[in-house]
């Protein structure tokens, strides 16, 4: 079984959730000896990062899931790659691959809620990120059967608050209670409600800074918002980072105000750096989440962020119980070796 050939297929070329794990389960994989190689459209931030970790890849040609050229390549990437099983991730790979292959057995991972289920018609199985993402998927009719949920996970080991000091010292943060949040600027992230929770704790915690770690469309509506609410002193919108750790490494408190998750890794990011977390009942946070190690709330409610953050701002011991035991559940629970397990028994199972 080691010797198995696997074919990751993926449509985006960024490192977000999505392809972050592609990139985490393929090292993962390499380590248990598979042989893996990576489908994805154009260079870019995701095959540089496959570059440096020595993982093989082919670029297919760019196009919407029927673009004929584009599944001609991917047909063709198939049929040189010539794997033992092909891995599909997110929707459109999913639906690609079913419409070029009828050889190969076909996993696909369902990272976000799944609407319809037609992409998957072709797989053997569906591998879902969360009980919320599996449920909206076999509320469709897929059967229950054909699905499982493994967790995303991450590699713990990158993520600490050793250098802690030095970053709040670089980002003029030293006298700051950092709050801060690492998703796209969109409706869905809900940082909307951090903003209008932000106009309620400044009159409380004077010394609050709402990091904002992310891009999207959101961001003049969300500078516009702040502005309105005169807390655009009290907010820093950073864009997309290449140094996350770092900036966790520098929070006090994070804060995940999602409206709609499939997974959420960045929440797990968090945790595993050793934050005390505040998140949203979405996705697999209440998976993450307990109120052993953390604080969960409804989602879109801004007077919940405002009594969270509160609770953890003023009392300082809570924040480093939650910190503590956040990273004990993101080191044990969310492993990458307990992932590529769980994957590889899906693998197995297909194969028969």
């Amino acid at each position: 079984m080691f010797n198995l050939r696997v074919l990751h297929v993926i449509g985006s070329i960024g490192v977000g959730g999505a392809e972050k794990h592609v990139l985490d389960l393929c090292l993962q994989q390499q380590a248990l000896g598979l042989d893996v190689h990576v489908a994805l459209p154009s260079v870019g931030e995701l095959s540089a990062a496959l570059t440096q970790h020595h993982i093989a890849y082919t670029i297919t040609r760019a196009g919407g899931r029927w673009h004929p050229l584009a599944l001609w390549s991917l047909r063709n990437a198939i049929k040189e790659v010539h794997p033992d099983i092909i891995h599909a991730h997110m929707l459109k790979s999913a639906a690609m691959v079913g419409r070029v292959n009828r050889n190969v057995k076909c996993v696909a991972t369902a990272h976000n809620i799944v609407k319809h289920t037609n992409p998957f018609m072709h797989c053997q199985h569906v591998i879902c990120v969360s009980e919320m993402v599996r449920d909206s998927l076999c509320q469709l009719g897929y059967p229950q059967q054909k699905s499982s949920v493994i967790h995303n996970a991450v590699e713990t080991h990158e993520f600490s608050t050793n250098n802690r000091d030095a970053i709040r010292t670089k980002m003029g943060w030293q006298d700051s209670l950092v709050v801060s949040c690492v998703a796209r600027l969109v409706p869905a992230k809900g940082q909307i409600y951090a903003i209008q929770a932000l106009a309620k704790l400044i009159t409380v915690v004077p010394n609050i800074k709402l990091v904002l770690i992310g891009d999207g469309d959101d961001r003049d509506k969300l500078t516009q918002l702040a502005n309105e609410l005169n807390v655009i002193g009290y907010i820093e919108l950073l864009g997309a980072r290449a140094d996350v750790s770092d900036l966790l490494a520098a929070t006090d408190i994070y804060l995940q105000p999602s409206v709609k998750e499939g997974f959420c890794i960045s929440f797990l990011e968090a945790m595993a750096t050793g934050l005390a977390c505040v998140g949203t009942e979405t996705g697999a946070i209440p998976n993450m989440l307990n109120d052993a190690n953390g604080i969960l709330i409804p989602p879109a409610d801004v007077v919940a962020i405002v009594n969270a953050v509160l609770r953890l701002a003023q009392n300082q011991p809570l924040r480093n119980q939650y910190a503590q035991a956040a990273k004990i559940t993101a080191n044990t629970q969310f492993s990458p070796e307990k992932q590529a397990k769980d994957t590889m028994a899906v693998y197995q199972r297909v194969l028969g």
